[in-house]
């Protein structure tokens, strides 16, 4: 029988090892809500513990812990033990850690304030990211590009040509035949266009303008 309130407790570690998980999850999809402590006495601490070294925060830890088992709770009647319960609880821990690191190095790369903002220069992706953040660095360097393409030509042209090519305003301005003012006229607009288009993605919702994302 899964532990109730009464006597969960006054269980031990090694006596929650014990305890069947498929037994306490068939319980929980049965209707018995008090199965859910059980699992949450039993793998909290473990839980804990790997999202730690991964966040390496405590505040950020627990939050995320507490992420991880109402994910769990909400989801546990569909569990169907295809595969080991903890295979299936670390697979969200371990998803739950990569959304928050994901969405840290969004706004650590470009910045809310730089949405905000009017200045004139505007953070592409790095060229040399840290190898524990490449996934996430090469997906945010794919999602700029596509940005870069939606804009006008000429707003595009220019942007490409100072940041990509890493040109100065007057060599952009020679290279396209145009004033610097007009130059500088071209990238103000790109960034404001840029700022718009890619509010979404930092703010963690769908981009609206790309079927791909």
């Amino acid at each position: 029988m899964p532990a109730t309130n009464k006597n969960l407790e006054l269980i031990s570690a090694d006596e929650l090892e014990l305890i069947d998980d498929y037994e306490l999850v068939r319980s929980f999809q049965n209707g018995d809500t008090e199965a859910f402590n059980t699992l949450v006495l039993k793998y909290q601490n473990r839980i804990a513990k790997l999202i730690y070294r991964h966040i390496h925060d405590a505040e950020t830890t627990k939050d995320l812990c507490q992420e991880v088992f109402l994910k769990v709770y909400k989801s546990l009647s569909k569990f169907k033990g295809n595969s080991a319960f903890y295979s299936w609880l670390y697979r969200i821990a371990m998803n739950s850690c990569i959304d928050y690191v994901r969405q840290q190095n969004r706004r650590k790369t470009i910045g809310l304030d730089d949405l905000e903002g009017g200045t004139e220069e505007f953070l592409l992706i790095s060229k040399q990211p840290s190898p524990s953040h490449l996934i996430e660095m090469e997906e945010l360097g794919d999602i700029i590009d596509k940005a870069v393409n939606q804009l006008p030509p000429k707003q595009q042209q220019v942007f490409r040509l100072r940041y990509e090519k890493k040109l100065q305003i007057k060599e952009v301005a020679v290279l396209i035949n145009r004033s610097e003012g007009t130059v500088k006229t071209h990238l103000h607009h790109a960034h404001r266009r840029l700022r718009g288009l890619l509010r979404p993605y930092l703010e963690n919702r769908p981009l609206d303008w790309d079927d791909e994302i």
